[in-house]
Parts: C-alpha cells; structure tokens; sequence
C-alpha cells in the first residue's frame, strides 16, 4: 500500500508540473496584451504591432480568449483614428472566434462595438441591430456595465432619428442603472449621462456642472479621448446659452487634445464647432477654414452625419457672403447626404472608406516588427526545450501508469466477489421496500374506499330519510321546507358524484383504464356540463360562466374529458360562497389546449396542496354549504389527464378562490 502512495504522490507532482507550464505560458500571452492595451491612447502605433504579434500567437496556441480580446482591443484602436473599415473586419474575426467557442458574454461586447462603428457613419438601422443583440446578452446576463453602454448608445442613436420618446427611455434606463453603482468609473458615466440629459431638457447650468464634473474625473485618470470628448459637450451648452466665447474656449481645447492623438472623430465634431461659433461671430474666414478641414477629415472617415453638417455650414457662410450659388451647391450636397443617412438600400451598397497609412508609422512599424522577430526566436527556442521536457515527462508518467493499474487491478480482483454479493443484497432490499411501500398504499386505498361506502353514503341517505319524514308531516312549515330542500338536493348530487366516481374508481382498478381518443369541441362539452350543473350553482346564487374558445379542438377520451370537467366544475361549486363566480376558460399553446377552472371561494389550505392529487393521503373536506366530497374525483382527475397525455396543476390562495389547471393535446 505504501508503494502506491508513493506511485500516486509522483503521478501528482506530474501533473502539478503540467499544469503550472500551461499557466506560465498563458499568463506571458495575458502580460504582452495588457502591455499593448496600455498604449492604445498613448503611442497606437507600437500597441497595433503588439496586439497583431499578441493575436498570431493566440491563435498558434488556440487561446480563443486571448485571440478575441486582441481582435476587440485592435478593432478599438483602429475606431479610434477613423479606420472603421479594418476596425469591422477584427469584429468580424473575433465574432466567428466567440461562436466556434460559446463565448457569448464577448461576442456581445464585440456586437456593440459593431454597432458603435455603423453609429458613427450614420448606417443607424444596422447599428440599432447590433446594438439591441447586445444588450439582449447584457440584461440576460446582469451585465451592469454592457446595458449601461447599451442604453447610452441607443438614447443617442433614437435622438438622432428625433424618436424622442424612446431616447427618453433609454437614458431613464441608464439613469437607474447610475444610481444602482458607486465606484469612481460609474460615477463618470453618471456625470456624462446626467449631463446630457439636462443638455436636451434645456438646462445648460445643470448640464455644464455634470460635464464638469466629468471633465475632472477624466483629468484624474488621464484619459485624453474622455476629455476631449467632454470639452465638446461642453462647448455645445455653452453654444445652446449664447456664450460664443466659452464655446470656442473649449472646442479649442479639445481640438487641440484630438489632434495630436489622431482621435478622427472628436478632431472632426471640434472642428464643426469651432466653425459655427466663427460663423455666428462673423469671422466667416476661420468659419470656412474650420469646416474645409472637417470635410477633409469626415470624407476619410466615412462620417456621414458630420459631413453633412459641415455642408450645411458651408452653405451658411456662402450665403452670409452673399454668394448663393456656392451656397446653393453645399446645400445640394448635404441634401444627398441627408437622403443616403434614410434610405437603406443605398446604405448597404455604399463601401467603407479607409485612411491610408502614414509613413512615419509604417517606418516605425517596420522596426518594431524586426524586434518583435527577434522575440519571437528567443521564444521558440525556450518552447522546445519545454517540450523536450514534457516528452520525457510524458513517458515517465505512462510508465507510472501501467504500474499503477496493476496494483489497482490486484485489489479489485480480491474486492470484485464482496461487492457483487453486497450489490445483490441491496438490490433485494429496494425490492422489499418498494413492495412494502405499495402494499401500504393499497391497505389505504382499501380503507379509503370502505369509509366512503359505510359514512359518506350512509349519511347521505340518512339525510334524505330524515327530510322525506319532515315532509311527510303536516306540521312541517313551508320555509323550512325550502331550506331543508336545497339540503337535500346538494345530498342527492354529492351521492350521485360519490357513486359515479366509485364506480369510475372500481371499474380501473379491476379492468384496468383504456383511452380512447377522438377529436373533440372543448366549448361544447364545457357548455354541457355546465348545463347539468346549472341548478347547483343556481341554488347557491353563483354565476357559473363558460368561457371557452368555441374554435377549440381537443384530442383526448371523450367520457374522461367529461368525468374531470365535471368533477372539477362541482368542486369549483362546492367550496364557493354564494353569490360568487366559477368560471371555465381556456388558451391555445403550441401544442395542446390549456383549460382553467376558476372561483372565488375559499381555497385550499398551503400544506393540503401538497396532497390534493392523491387518493390515500387527501382528506375530504365540507364545502360552503356543507356539502361533502370523497377525495376520489381529484385523484381520478390525475390519472385521466396524464392517460391522454396532459398536466393537471393548481393555484390556490386561503380565503381568495382556487385555480385549476389542466391540459390536452390540440386535434390536428
């Protein structure tokens, strides 16, 4: 025994050493792409060289997280300068990445970014797709963080379509999600979000303190695209109160940000803004500048909303100089514009446009290349040194193998007879407990059945005997005549249920249950039983109502059908007050008919529903006007439905009513 412990603690320390080489491997992948995500904003350059080399190696190694993740943060970084044709294609390799692989949760992120990059060149139909698959994966998933962006996204892409209604919705949505969080990178969004939402509610000193506030945060994690972006918000509610200078102050300031960063679209919408404000102040020299620029930069981009803006900047200018042809011509342009923004068709034609690269960067690509080649030698190197090593692990460890199997295999030999006999023991004893088990229930079944014949029958007819004695003399006055009647007449129908559902009852458990199925109208057939039980519920002042479907067609045993309906309506009756309701109704699914009987009565007890449905463990009890029950008619109830293929549940509340329901295949 000590051998194999021995054998077993090697066979371990094999393993251990396995794994922690697949961890080491995988936590340098981990490093080099949390290097290279780190210089996104700070040199792109060097981080696009690091995430490519970061995403070949993935894929050599089949890390399908590592692979995505490199494919979202270059389809980032490519967004960023205004290459949103590439950027798509890295989303479309990381989609097809995350569904070989069930990775959902980033499929979903990979899905927004799509829909951010259809966003920014004004395809808004297939952003508003992309977007709400997204946030179909975020709310199923209590993904706070992706809803929140989702959410933001969309208010902004509804207001650009003027469907206020649903941009309201959607920064509500968010709004609630902001006051759910505290830590420091929600409280930005909240500033932001809040911000805007005062911005389009015309209230500039409530919007430009959120911004702000915003404003510094951004400043706190030097995050320069926060900030710019912030500055233009800010620029756009100084505009919206008539501070032209405080608005060019800060387009300035974030023009002067973006520009350096090569962040395409802030540079762009600082641009536009900076124009407007020259316009209004009838500088048109810089105005005109300013917009000449930003068609520039737009066009590369493929920034159709803000090409158009500039067109119509351009347009005002010219008209402000008196020149309405030039005038008339932008104006032509950013009507075109306006036209290919709505019309689909046109949309899905129309190609992305790309930014060539700069050749500083290419120089500068090409040497981090060599390095990185360099790298990558030293690396396949030591990755077959390892695997040398793990050969010869390998072979050590199915040689421990067949050693151990075989001290195993000896101790089976020696323990194989012992079990077989134990199981075998085991196996007679379920036996006898099952058998015990069923013997008992029958004993109460038999119990059951010889109460109901020597009580519940006997009394029954006891109550008839006394009233036909009452009547019988002459001194017995009218009203209590009445009275008594009813009394009876409940008596008479409980008896006449007893005895059907006890003959029903007998007849299965000595010939057994055949079903029969045929196509039959569920209206009907509730319209008949609710004819025979008219007089019951008129007696008590119950409105008895059928509210089924009269085009519904059930496959099921038509004289089962008719023993559950009636049972379960003369149940409903039963435990009702008078003046209440009971009602039948129904609905269509898929595949079968949902029946419901409902009263206001007074329901069953939490700790009986347990038990309705079974024959020795139900307890019948008295109804509302003292009428009795045998406890058989929901059990059979049970078995008719399951013979033909059906549920029977219920929903019941004490002192409120009950609801019970059953289903049955459609007829075809």
């Amino acid at each position: 025994m000590k051998k194999l412990e021995r054998i077993f603690f090697l066979l371990c320390f094999v393993l251990v050493a396995h794994a922690s080489w697949a961890q080491k491997d995988s936590s340098s992948l981990n490093t080099l792409l949390l290097s290279a995500k780190s210089k996104i904003y700070v040199n792109p350059a060097q981080a696009q060289v690091q995430l490519e080399q970061v995403l070949e190696l993935a894929k050599s190694k089949n890390d399908a997280l590592v692979q995505t993740e490199a494919c979202k943060q270059l389809a980032i970084l490519h967004m960023n300068v205004g290459r949103f044709a590439q950027a798509r294609d890295y989303l479309v390799q990381g989609t097809a990445v995350c569904e070989s692989n069930g990775l959902n949760a980033s499929k979903a992120d990979l899905q927004f970014l799509n829909g951010s990059i259809f966003h920014s060149q004004g395809d808004l139909s297939s952003a508003l797709g992309k977007y709400l698959e997204a946030l179909r994966y975020f709310e199923t998933h209590a993904n706070d963080i992706g809803s929140l962006n989702t959410y933001v996204a969309l208010a902004d892409l509804y207001a650009r379509q003027n469907n206020f209604s649903r941009a309201i919705e959607f920064n509500l949505k968010a709004l609630k999600l902001f006051e759910q969080k505290n830590d420091r990178f929600r409280q930005l969004n909240i500033y932001e979000q809040v911000g805007a939402i005062y911005a389009r509610q015309n209230q500039p000193k409530k919007a430009e303190e959120f911004y702000l506030k915003a404003l510094s945060v951004y400043k706190e994690l030097q995050n320069q695209a926060g900030e710019a972006a912030t500055l233009i918000n800010l620029a756009n509610v100084a505009s919206s109160t008539g501070n032209s200078a405080k608005a060019i102050q800060y387009f300035s300031r974030a023009n002067a940000i973006a520009g350096p960063l090569k962040i395409v679209p802030l540079e762009v919408r600082s641009l536009i803004g900076l124009a407007k404000e020259n316009m209004l102040a009838k500088d048109y020299e810089a105005s005109n500048l300013g917009y000449r620029k930003a068609i520039v930069l737009a066009k590369k981009a493929g920034m159709k909303i803000e090409l158009d803006e500039a067109y119509e900047g351009l347009a005002e200018v010219y008209k402000s100089l008196k020149d309405p042809g030039t005038s008339k011509a932008y104006r032509s342009l950013s009507s075109e514009i306006k036209d290919s923004l709505f019309n689909d068709s046109i949309l899905r034609k129309t190609a992305d446009l790309q930014l060539l690269y700069e050749t500083e960067k290419k120089q500068a690509q090409i040497e981090l290349f060599k390095q990185e080649d360099k790298l990558k030698e030293l690396d396949l190197k030591q990755t077959k040194q390892v695997k040398n090593f793990f050969i010869a692990l390998s072979v050590l460890l199915v040689l421990l193998i067949f050693v151990f199997v075989y001290f195993i295999s000896q101790n089976r030999r020696i323990n194989k007879q012992l079990k077989k006999g134990m199981a075998e023991l085991e196996i007679k004893n379920v036996e006898i407990e099952k058998q015990t088990e069923q013997l008992t229930q029958l004993n109460q079944v038999k119990d059951r059945f010889f109460s109901i014949i020597s009580h519940d029958l006997r009394n029954n007819l006891t109550t008839m005997k006394l009233y036909f004695d009452l009547v019988s003399n002459p001194d017995f006055g009218g009203e209590s005549q009445s009275r008594l009647g009813k009394e009876v007449a409940g008596s008479v129908q409980n008896t006449i249920d007893l005895l059907e559902n006890l003959l029903v009852w007998a007849s299965g458990q000595i010939k057994g249950v055949e079903v029969a199925p045929q196509k039959i109208s569920l209206h009907k057939l509730a319209e008949e039983n609710c004819q025979m039980l008219h007089s019951m519920a008129y007696q008590k002042g119950i409105e008895l109502k059928n509210d089924t479907d009269e085009d519904a067609f059930i496959m099921a045993d038509l004289n089962m059908v008719n023993l559950i309906l009636r049972n379960l309506l003369s149940n409903a009756l039963k435990f009702t007050n008078e003046g209440g309701f009971v009602s039948i109704l129904s609905q269509e699914e898929e595949h079968f008919h949902q029946i419901i009987v409902i009263d206001n009565g007074v329901g069953i007890h939490a700790d009986k529903l347990k038990t309705l449905f079974t024959a020795h463990a139900n307890v019948s009890t008295q109804g509302t006007g003292n009428e009795k029950g045998t406890g058989l008619g929901l059990m059979l109830c049970k078995e008719f439905v399951e013979k033909n293929g059906g549920q029977i549940w219920v929903e019941s509340e004490e002192g409120k009513g009950s609801s019970f329901y059953f289903t049955f295949p459609k007829a075809v």
